[in-house]
């Protein structure tokens, strides 16, 4: 496409200028100056201490055909030109970046987002499983395999479709790379994209130009406080996906969560359903149901009918999450009953309720969990409490430079639902691992003594080596993580290595 014929579809410009290279190919798009390639289009975008923007003429320097900048960053900036006075840079200002660089990337790539069925869930908790949960059904509940949903998959863990996968630097990628990710999936043959969509995204408009025959909303809990204002900052965001710019289809909402039915009246009552664990007015519900330390069984009821049901997963929690599953499966096409018969296929997702097991006869149980937030560390909890025979130990800290409020609430939540609670590090980033530990501490009530181990390995070796016969070890906060970042510095820590580690102690001791 030619730099002319892209500028024609982006809204808000200043002045198209008059330039030679407006007549040249864009070969790509960029929006970090170091990164560019000859022939790309440089987009600056504003960010929260710098705007992208102003670093414009490296990115001309580095052979970028043009820049894409805002007001701003032209005003801060040295007369465009590349050193020569009378070669002027090719350089347009939009007033609004963030729509400017979604109508950029969406053009350039064809606007992908319209080739497929788009599935978008947000929430504090449930977006992880709930995403691979539709992306297994998709691709294992048709009755003629030639009738599966090729399905590409956005979110915390990785990117995938068939024949691609690569691990995600963020739930919700930035617009350019989006837009990117989606058309290579609709090369690859995909018709339907499930996206872990994040308040982040939403507040900073990475999603602009996608569609959503689906959007899920799960529940919302005290988290990001450190980007969002406050509770109703985070809600207001997370709303945005049921907004017009975003849904065309069906909305699935969490009925149980209070954020969910604010959010019901707001939306054209034909375009909801509604699902819960607990009220049986809801469009999806379930009874008759038997909790086993393998999983859930029981009745499911549906806009399609009602049928029995099993699922490995564990938890209430869980059981919700299957509620929205099924609810996005069911508007997209899929059978129910080819459904149900899948359900009990889901292999689950890593670093989710995941247990670690050295041997068959393992006399303890070990749990990884990536709960990191007061809601879903007490969802955890108790989810594992009717299946621990002995006491239930749980190793957990909080993550540096973020919401500190939380910190006292996840202390106060771990001594009072665990029998021994031991308070550890987590990705301290550029905090002092010490006053994080305090912070939780503060939550922690008088009478209660737990462990404080600061050095995340030996806190997870020491709980798993003094744990008794039928105990259970809960390793709460990173999951699927593979890393802890220590002040800028990421190092390899996986909670489910050290685990094993532990246990291989344990039983050669």
């Amino acid at each position: 496409m030619k730099l002319n014929e892209l500028l024609k579809k982006i809204p808000n410009l200043r002045q198209m200028p008059n330039h030679p290279a407006l007549q040249d190919e864009v070969k790509g798009l960029s929006t970090n100056s170091h990164a560019c390639q000859p022939g790309d289009l440089f987009i600056g975008i504003p960010g929260t201490r710098v705007d992208g923007g102003e670093f414009w003429e490296s990115a001309i320097a580095k052979g970028a055909l043009a820049a894409l900048i805002s007001p701003q960053a032209a005003e801060k900036t040295t007369p465009l030109t590349r050193g020569n006075p009378e070669e002027m840079a090719c350089v347009i200002v939009a007033d609004d970046m963030t729509k400017a660089c979604a109508a950029a990337a969406t053009a350039f790539y064809g606007y992908p987002a319209q080739q497929l069925q788009l599935v978008g869930v947000t929430g504090t908790n449930g977006k992880t499983t709930t995403t691979h949960l539709i992306e297994f059904l998709l691709a294992h509940s048709a009755a003629n395999p030639s009738t599966t949903l090729p399905t590409a998959l956005f979110g915390t863990l990785y990117t995938r479709w068939p024949g691609f996968e690569q691990t995600a630097v963020h739930t919700t990628p930035f617009t350019v790379e989006l837009q990117k990710q989606l058309k290579s999936a609709v090369d690859a043959g995909c018709s339907v994209g499930v996206m872990e969509v994040s308040s982040h995204a939403l507040a900073q408009g990475r999603v602009l130009g996608c569609e959503f025959d689906v959007a899920v909303f799960t529940n919302l809990t005290q988290d990001h406080l450190d980007f969002h204002r406050d509770m109703e900052d985070y809600f207001l965001a997370k709303a945005l996906l049921f907004g017009q710019d975003y849904l065309q289809g069906r909305a699935i909402i969490n009925q149980d969560d209070p954020y969910g039915r604010r959010l019901i009246p707001q939306l054209n009552p034909e375009q909801v359903w509604r699902y819960s664990t607990e009220n049986t007015t809801a469009d999806l519900w379930t009874s008759e149901l038997n909790y086993e330390p393998t999983g859930v069984s029981g009745m499911l009821h549906t806009p399609a009918g009602q049928t029995a049901f099993s699922s490995p997963l564990v938890g209430q929690y869980n059981l919700s999450n299957l509620l929205a599953a099924v609810g996005a499966a069911l508007h997209l096409g899929l059978n129910l009953e080819s459904i149900v018969a899948a359900l009990p296929q889901f292999p689950g997702v890593p670093g989710r309720m995941e247990r670690v097991q050295l041997q068959s006869e393992q006399d303890i149980s070990v749990i990884v969990d990536y709960a990191h937030t007061p809601d879903s560390l007490e969802n955890l909890l108790k989810a594992a409490r009717p299946f621990i025979q002995g006491k239930m130990i749980c190793v957990f800290g909080c993550g540096g430079d973020r919401d500190r409020t939380k910190r006292p609430q996840m202390g106060k939540i771990a001594a009072e639902l665990a029998d021994l609670a031991v308070v550890t590090s987590d990705n301290p980033r550029t905090e002092d691992p010490e006053r994080i530990l305090q912070d939780i501490l503060e939550g922690v009530p008088s009478a209660v003594e737990p462990l404080v181990i600061c050095d995340r390995a030996t806190a997870i070796r020491t709980a798993i080596l003094q744990a008794q016969s039928r105990d259970g070890v809960l390793i709460a906060g990173k999951g699927h993580e593979d890393y802890q970042i220590l002040g800028t510095e990421k190092i390899h820590f996986d909670d489910r290595e050290q685990a094993l580690d532990a246990l291989r102690a344990r039983f050669t001791a």
